[in-house]
């Protein structure tokens, strides 16, 4: 059936013009799938003499196998399959919005047939948020820029151009990629000993000069190493604990300090090793027990820690040294590198978004330098913005002042949903209740189908160019559409890397179609603000 099949379709003048189209990426695919399969893992590093990529990969693996033909015939049924669909909406009046992921995976096609162009040895995530305390880790590499710039960035514009034959709009994950990105060494679990990169590291000198903190008069290692001694042992795993703490995992150094023996001298190892939950995060916090990281690139430079005032190493310095600790950390974090950061954004954002005519809109949530919106403005780049995240120190981002080149939602694939969040917290909820939407007495504990109505109206009636709900949201709505768990609505969990994207619909779109009730309803309620203009 499938030699019929892909026999019929590529005598078609489409399936000669999308493979003519697509001939340089189809092949190094096919190849890579194949390769994937017959060694069952994607880490190419296993392939033995095929862990190099070369470009004469697909005609020998052809000769030996039939099977990259298929690799090749499923992609093109993707392709006609996906525009048969763009079609049908670009018939009914529907903008379609595509999704650009900031990274790729370690063992992808892209890593294997380009590695220069990714810091394999490094893994891109996100400092700490109210997503993840410990900062997170999402175990790609980072781009190499300055190898891409050699050639205009000639891989990315190939991505958007493929993406510009199905989307008329898309969003740049992690925009924030595009000024600076988050990378952790390759031995990291969790994402607080990581560092932005590129950044504007200190030296030792302007350490001790402009903020008059002792570097090499103490020793570098107080600073650089993590800081461990039996109180802090104490600490984090308790007191009858220590001696087994340190006879399993430390070495003694003299002066009442330890440091890792080699067998869990990194977070990965710890990783790896079977260890009782308690014991591994007890672990894992020691290693980020310090204040000071190394640069990727001059080790003889270095940036603060992210969050190292929560440090107890922190907490070991007299109040004067605290406060030259914390204004070096400020000025790093909040003003060092802003200028800096805004001059690699544009080297970069202005050549990607002219590659195609698509609208552009950025994922700007986070850890956001004050600039950023004035480069995604300037550029025309919509921002994205979720009330209960203001990008500054208020309680929630007022939708009165949602500038018009953005897009709303009130919630996304990393957040809860709306029922969900309004069960976290009741304190803020209780505030968000009678501050925010003007509602007097106590806060109910569940968000009924009226709160949720008018939470998404206040969304609707903004300014934004666009108000793009997830569709948990629009069917809580209602008391009998709405999923019973509200939890289970949850997409992604930015803290665990290992959460799977599970989320399916519990109702069919057959069934959402028929019922007329609900489709009079959103018609009305749609109708009734700025949007029906």
């Amino acid at each position: 059936m499938y030699q019929n099949s892909a026999h019929k379709f590529k005598a078609s003048k489409d399936y000669q013009q999308f493979y003519q189209q697509n001939e340089d990426w189809l092949k190094a695919y096919a190849a890579f799938s194949y390769l994937r399969d017959i060694n069952q893992s994607a880490n190419f590093m296993n392939w033995g003499k095929y862990a190099t990529y070369s470009e004469d990969f697909f005609e020998k693996l052809t000769s030996e196998s039939n099977q990259l033909d298929l690799y090749i015939f499923v992609q093109y049924l993707l392709h006609y399959q996906l525009s048969e669909a763009v079609d049908y909406c670009h018939q009914l009046g529907i903008a379609l919005k595509g999704d650009i992921a900031i990274g790729i995976a370690h063992d992808s096609v892209d890593a294997w047939t380009h590695p220069e162009l990714f810091h394999l040895d490094k893994q891109a995530g996100a400092p700490p948020d109210i997503f993840a305390v410990n900062g997170q880790n999402w175990g790609f590499p980072t781009y190499n820029w300055k190898k891409m710039a050699e050639d205009g960035y000639a891989w990315w514009k190939k991505r958007l151009t493929a993406m510009s034959n199905y989307f008329d709009a898309y969003r740049l994950d992690h925009i924030l990629g595009f000024f600076r990105i988050w990378q952790m060494p390759e031995d990291s679990v969790r994402g607080l000993l990581g560092q932005f990169s590129p950044a504007i590291a200190l030296s030792a000198e302007e350490i001790e000069n402009s903020y008059g903190i002792p570097l090499r008069q103490w020793g570098l290692e107080r600073f650089i190493n993590p800081f461990i001694k039996d109180w802090v042992i104490d600490e984090i795993f308790g007191r009858d604990n220590r001696d087994w703490i340190i006879q399993t995992f430390l070495d003694y150094i003299g002066n009442g300090n330890y440091t890792f023996q080699n067998e869990h001298n990194n977070q990965k190892k710890v990783e790896k090793a079977q260890l009782e939950d308690w014991v591994r995060e007890g672990l894992y916090k020691l290693h980020e027990n310090i204040i000071l990281l190394k640069d990727d690139e001059n080790p003889e430079k270095y940036h603060p820690r992210i969050s190292l005032i929560q440090t107890i190493s922190f907490r070991e310095f007299g109040d004067d040294y605290k406060g030259r600790l914390e204004k070096l950390y400020n000025d790093y974090f909040y003003g060092r590198n802003y200028e800096f950061w805004k001059e690699k954004a544009y080297e970069k954002l202005p050549v990607l978004k002219d590659a195609t005519n698509m609208l552009a809109c950025g994922e700007d949530l986070g850890m956001v330098p004050a600039n950023v919106p004035d480069v995604m403005n300037h550029l025309n780049i919509l921002r994205l913005i979720i009330e209960r995240m203001p990008s500054d120190n208020r309680f929630v981002s007022p939708l009165n002042e949602v500038p018009y080149l953005s897009v709303l939602t009130t919630s996304s694939h990393d957040t809860s949903p709306l029922r969900a969040w309004w069960e976290e917290n009741h304190e803020e909820i209780q505030r968000y209740y009678n501050e925010v939407m003007g509602w007097y007495g106590e806060a109910p504990y569940y968000a009924s189908a009226e709160i949720i109505q008018e939470i998404v109206k206040r969304h609707l009636n903004s300014n934004a160019m666009m108000v793009i709900l997830p569709i948990q949201d629009w069917l809580a709505m209602s008391e009998q559409l709405r999923k019973e768990d509200a939890k289970s609505e949850q997409i992604n969990i930015p803290a665990n890397p290992y959460h799977y994207w599970n989320y399916r619909l519990h109702c069919q779109l057959e069934t959402l179609i028929d019922n007329q009730d609900w489709t009079e309803f959103l018609k009305k309620f749609i109708k009734e603000s700025k949007r029906a203009y």
